[in-house]
């Protein structure tokens, strides 16, 4: 069974790996890296140094400083909203607008706000952090959920999170990789992201026109959903733009390959949301058991300082304490 700080350093590793290429096109980055990229690279658009991860790992250690409060899903918020306060180089939109709410359905009204038209992969970027908490089963789906909710409340969005987190637990179990997909999918048609919103209170008399919007629109996600995962285990891609289901997609396609190089190379070499698409499919190299390249473990940092973390801090010096420290029962 895989578990916890190995993932966590290989979907770091490889956000800071897309870092240089991010929101770049493929010509360009032939151009200036040349056809291959094994080390970390100069180039990024927020300044982020060679070896720095950006906002999604940042945001997936938020996360875990946040379960570490041991106050549940409000802690979390609290985390978030540290890290946000510290003027991170680099914040999504909708997660921005959702956090500054100050409240469990922030990230319901800030997609009201979007016309109920935003969704984004500002959550799918950190839902890893859940699992590498230690939730499983259904209280994984329900966490999973709620966690996303706090900033993109798109049943998309909510979806997505779902099947990866399903997707991530299945495959450290143990089980080939089309196999962990299917089970995945599963537990995402069968699940009841409406409910676990309300039950957290992320859906309330307050946000009613949100509600009816997402129960309008839960089949048609989670079609939308299993037909991005068929597509990415299938070897098709749309994009790798901050979609959310571009980037599943994406992330499905590329982490299936047969080393850890060759599934986040795939991601950075594309560009466009590269940071977010290679931590992904980091998580998801990570839960296969892939190790990350020696060479690029010492030079690991996180772009970013906010309460509970120091941008000069060597992750694997720390990612084991926080793990240890967020661990459920």
């Amino acid at each position: 069974m895989i578990t916890g700080t190995g993932p966590l350093l290989s979907l770091a590793a490889a956000d800071a790996l897309g870092a240089a290429t991010e929101f770049k096109t493929p010509q360009t980055i032939a151009a200036r890296y040349g056809q291959t990229i094994t080390d970390y690279q100069p180039g990024s658009v927020f300044g982020f140094a060679p070896g720095e991860a950006t906002d999604d790992t940042q945001m997936v250690v938020a996360t875990l400083l946040g379960y570490a409060k041991q106050t549940g899903v409000d802690g979390v918020l609290s985390a978030l909203r540290d890290w946000l306060a510290a003027g991170p180089p680099d914040v999504g939109g909708l997660t921005g607008a959702a956090l500054r709410f100050a409240t469990l359905d922030g990230g319901v009204r800030a997609w009201e706000g979007s016309g109920f038209r935003s969704a984004g992969n500002g959550g799918l970027m950190r839902i890893a952090a859940v699992w590498i908490a230690g939730f499983k089963g259904t209280g994984l789906a329900r966490e999973s959920a709620a966690v996303t909710a706090l900033t993109h409340a798109d049943p998309r969005c909510v979806y997505a999170s779902v099947f990866l987190t399903a997707f991530l637990e299945a495959l450290a179990a143990g089980q080939p990789y089309a196999e962990a997909a299917a089970d995945a999918l599963a537990v995402t048609g069968n699940f009841d992201a409406r409910a676990a919103l309300l039950d957290a209170e992320i859906f309330g008399v307050d946000t009613r026109d949100a509600h009816a919007a997402f129960k309008d629109r839960e089949r048609q996600a989670r079609a939308e959903v299993r037909d991005r995962v068929h597509s990415g285990l299938a070897g098709r891609m749309t994009s790798q733009s901050g979609f959310v289901l571009d980037t599943l997609e994406a992330a499905v396609k590329h982490a299936g390959a047969d080393s850890w190089h060759a599934c986040v190379e795939a991601a950075v070499l594309l560009g466009d949301d590269s940071d977010t698409v290679a931590c992904v499919v980091g998580a998801i190299a990570g839960a296969r058991g892939f190790e990350v390249p020696a060479r690029l473990l010492p030079p690991l940092r996180l772009g970013h300082t906010w309460p509970g973390w120091q941008r000069g801090w060597e992750c694997t010096e720390h990612f084991p304490e926080l793990v240890r420290a967020v661990r459920q029962p």
